[in-house]
């Protein structure tokens, strides 16, 4: 080993515990200035800039410092990645040139941040046992939720629908992608909150205080971003943890059981009803999405716009849509996911065999019968036609894998980990995260939500390798780092 890596790897045994915490609590900063960027429309914005450099030292620091058990495994996957994405621009190129290679750039870019991450978080885990924490997760969660009241009282927050005028996504660029942010991370604000209310005292008041504005602004954050899926994940877990902590109250009862159960029970009742009855959500779902499942024609065109009903007209996708009416039912619930789908579809169904294997990519070529830069939302689908059979297999089964593995890890040892609320915790968001990558997308392929897909995941599996270790009917868990 030579003297630079044994000073690198002392440096970062060092320092790299700190660098993640930091990196992870930095980064509603880093959407913050993404948002203002991009609302000034400034050409390069600080996320481009700070996820770029992170992957690029991810990746060197993987390949050249780190050395762990199993690294050789994952030197083939990561391989294997990169052999992928020189053919993929090998193709782009055969399509279109160099002009077509760089339009796929930004978004190939943005895709392939998590599998570069990854490589990096799990080496670090696996050399010195750091992970982000749940602490710094739900510290973080707690900050992008306060930029959202923050904004509405200070009346400075941007529209979430510019184009129905509902939602306040507060400083952040993309109300979807916020809301995915915070669907994965205020469960364990929550969680923290609830550990920090009973403990509070006198004379550190000050924390009770920031324990009670975060879940204020976890409930006003659900309802006034104005997306169902932040909501939706917020509520339940809500309720899944008031009945936790009512039962926890029964088994152990106590003065911080009791506030605990309260806390939960108030955070409820103002996410389900209190701020829910005159927030933006409810006038999106009574004046745009419930119109939208009974097929009102001037609310579909203003939800797509006539460019998307041009490029979907004729293709086979929408044609199946209009002829079958439990499919078009599906798309509906979807908010036409697959109708903003149809002509990427179509255009990887009329490919040859390199497009089935490859993908289409993001930019239209030459010999594409239709513009491809409509959105496909859902990640499946979306790694699928952008990326194709060989694409998904590299990118979205291991992803697959690990999600069985925790679904069978439960079910192994299911009352230990119900007796736990941390795995309670990141057992839910990680299917919460698969849930949004399923049906809404932006888990995956947006990099500002993929870190936290990937530090969730990582809390769940040294979590429940902790469990591993005690007997199957053991109730008690080590301390979360």
């Amino acid at each position: 080993m030579s003297d630079l890596r044994v000073r690198l790897k002392a440096f970062s045994k060092a320092n790299l515990q700190l660098f993640l915490a930091l990196y992870i609590i930095c980064q509603p900063l880093l959407d913050v200035l993404t948002g203002l960027g991009a609302e000034f429309q400034h050409p390069v914005t600080a996320g481009v800039v700070v996820r770029s450099l992170f992957m690029a030292l991810a990746f060197l620091y993987f390949v050249f410092v780190s050395d762990f058990p199993g690294k050789k495994r994952w030197m083939i996957f990561i391989g294997a990645i990169c052999a992928y994405l020189v053919v993929f621009m090998g193709y782009m190129f055969s399509l279109g040139g160099l002009s077509l290679c760089l339009a796929n750039l930004k978004e190939l870019v943005k895709t392939f941040f998590i599998p570069f991450a990854l490589a990096f978080l799990w080496s670090v885990y696996q050399e010195y046992g750091y992970l982000a924490g749940a602490r710094i997760i739900g510290l973080a969660g707690a900050l992008y939720a306060s930029v959202i009241p923050i904004a509405l009282i200070t009346r400075t927050s941007f529209v979430s629908y510019g184009n129905a005028g509902m939602g306040a996504r507060g400083w952040f660029y993309a109300a979807n992608e916020v809301g995915c942010v915070i669907a994965l991370t205020a469960p364990f604000t929550i969680a923290w909150c609830l550990e920090v209310l009973p403990a509070a005292t006198k004379k550190d008041w000050w924390k009770g205080a920031l324990a009670v504005w975060s879940l204020i602004a976890i409930a006003v954050s659900a309802n006034f971003l104005g997306t169902k899926i932040v909501f939706g994940a917020i509520a339940l877990y809500c309720l899944a943890a008031f009945v936790w902590q009512l039962v926890r109250l029964k088994q152990q009862p106590s003065r911080t059981t009791r506030i605990q159960a309260i806390a939960m029970g108030g955070t409820l009742l103002l996410t389900l009803l209190i701020f829910f009855i005159n927030s933006p959500l409810m006038t999106y779902l009574l004046e745009v999405y419930f119109k939208l499942l009974y097929n009102d024609p001037e609310q579909t065109m203003l939800a797509w716009g006539e460019d998307i009903q041009a490029a979907a007209k004729g293709t086979w996708l929408h044609t199946l849509l209009e002829n079958n009416e439990a499919l078009q039912r599906i798309d509906q619930v979807l908010s036409r996911r697959l109708l903003s789908s149809s002509p990427s579809v179509q255009v990887f169904t009329e490919g040859g065999i390199p497009a089935k294997l490859l993908g289409i990519g993001y930019a239209t070529a030459p010999s594409y019968s239709r513009e491809v830069y409509f959105m496909v939302e859902m990640d499946p689908l979306a790694m699928l036609v952008r990326h194709g059979a060989v694409g998904f297999l590299l990118y979205y089964v291991p992803y697959l894998g690990f999600l069985g593995w925790a679904v069978v890890q439960f079910f192994k040892r299911p009352l230990q980990r119900l007796s736990s609320l941390p795995c309670c915790t990141a057992l839910y968001c990680t299917l919460v995260g698969f849930g949004i990558s399923t049906i809404a997308g932006h888990a995956l392929v947006c990099p500002a939500v993929a870190t936290f897909v990937l530090v969730v995941g990582l809390e769940l599996w040294d979590l429940i390798q902790g469990q591993n270790q005690l007997p199957k009917d053991s109730r008690n868990v080590p301390p979360a780092p």
